[in-house]
Parts: C-alpha cells; sequence; structure tokens
C-alpha cells in the first residue's frame, strides 16, 4: 500500500495526465533568465571580507522571503503582462512550498520558475509531485540527518485516510459555498481542514505510533477513498 496518482489527484485536485514534467536543469545563466522571466533577481551573494574565506554559494532560485518582499502584492493598476508575472511568481512560491518542497523551507529553485515559462504547458504536475515524494521518501530512509521534503499535505492526508495511526480527530467543517462553479469543488483535502490539534509529547507519540504500526496485520487495506470526488484541476 503506498500513495497512488489517484489519491494525488483526489487530495491535491492536480492533473496526473499530460505531459512529463522533463526538462534541462542546468543553471548557467539562470540570473539572465529570471529577469527576463519575471522583471528582477535576487542580489548577487556578498564578497567574502577575508582572502581565505571563498564566496558564499547560493542555490539557483530565491529565497521565500525575496520572494515576499517584492511579490506579495499586485498593483491595482498592473496591466496584462504585470498580472501574469505576479501570478507567475505565485505559483512558483506555492509549487515551490507545497509540491516539491525540500525539508529546508527557504529557497524556491529556478528550475519551478522555469517550468512556468509557459502556463499552458500541460505539464502533469500530479505525476511528477509524486515521483519527488517518492524520492524524498527514499532519501530520508536511507540519510542519517532529519528532515524530509515532498508534498507532504498530501502524505499526511493519505496517512490518515489509508492508515489506523496518528489520525488527528476531524471538527465539523463548514459546508462548501461554491457549488455552482465545477472549478471550484474542494479537494479531499477539505474534509481535514479544521483538525482538533494534538499537543502531546512527540517523543512518547512517537513510541505509541511505532507500536501501532508494527501492530497492523498484512490483511489491512485501509479505507478507500470515493471515487466520485473528482476535483479541480491547476
Amino acid at each position: 500500500m503506498t500513495v497512488t496518482l489517484q489519491d494525488i489527484a483526489m487530495i491535491t485536485g492536480l492533473p496526473i495526465d499530460g505531459n512529463p514534467l522533463c526538462m534541462n536543469t542546468d543553471s548557467n545563466g539562470w540570473r539572465a533568465q529570471m529577469h527576463a522571466l519575471i522583471g528582477m533577481v535576487p542580489p548577487e551573494p556578498r564578497e567574502p571580507e577575508a582572502e581565505d574565506k571563498k564566496k558564499e554559494r547560493v542555490a539557483a532560485g530565491a529565497t521565500f522571503t525575496w520572494i515576499s518582499s517584492n511579490f506579495s502584492t499586485c498593483p491595482e493598476d498592473a496591466n496584462e503582462d504585470m498580472v501574469k508575472t505576479y501570478a507567475r511568481v505565485y505559483m512558483w512560491y506555492v509549487i515551490s512550498r507545497t509540491m516539491f518542497a525540500d525539508g529546508t523551507s527557504k529557497n524556491a529553485p529556478w528550475m519551478w520558475l522555469k517550468a512556468l515559462t509557459v502556463f499552458d504547458s500541460k505539464w502533469s504536475w500530479g505525476s511528477a509531485t509524486l515521483a519527488y515524494l517518492y524520492r524524498q521518501l527514499d532519501e530520508a530512509c536511507c540519510r542519517h540527518t532529519g528532515g524530509i521534503g515532498g508534498c507532504l499535505l498530501a502524505l499526511s492526508i493519505w496517512s490518515w485516510e489509508r492508515l489506523p495511526v496518528g489520525r488527528p480527530k476531524t471538527v465539523k467543517y463548514e459546508d462548501w459555498d461554491d457549488k455552482d462553479d465545477p472549478l471550484r469543488l474542494p479537494t479531499w483535502a477539505y474534509k481535514w481542514d479544521v483538525l482538533n490539534e494534538m499537543t502531546d509529547d512527540p517523543s512518547v507519540m512517537y513510541k505509541l505510533y511505532k507500536s501501532e504500526l508494527d501492530a497492523i496485520t498484512p490483511e489491512w487495506n485501509g479505507s478507500r477513498m470515493e471515487k466520485e470526488r473528482v476535483l479541480v484541476t491547476l
């Protein structure tokens, strides 16, 4: 039992059909390309003060702080091109923080902005999200340091739906108020929109969850999310 494309589609609403998200990830000249795409770039890293110190290495992309400082609010008198720029940066921010989170929560990689060069590229974002999550889970199992990346929203909701372990209690949520627009139906994640916050000691709960997971038998199949709740596409 594992996260599937159907799970990703129902939880996130991301498209699982379309073109594979494959592109050249070479970052040479990324600053010039970013400037051409959104009109500005992050500042160059500072030169080292001491001669024996190496120049600070900065990943290709921008920090979330820089993005928030420069693109938090689109001007009211913005023309169509500026609106598209702000929309592109917003999507870059969301994609980097939710779908392709790297575990550091600091930087939005350039390659995800590059993937948004053309809005109607028909990428299969759901497939890419699942593949990236698999990669992050694999790396988390193999390395000795803490932290994990990937779409943890999808992983958490999948776990709550499929496994009787660590499942928070849901609070009665508000009825969806936009039923007339088929493009704005809630995803399966809306079921878990309001939860009772869990405040137990993580070290204690870790041992409890581990024991509960060990007690699950091979016959356990987990609950199945309703197929009719097919949702919005990005």
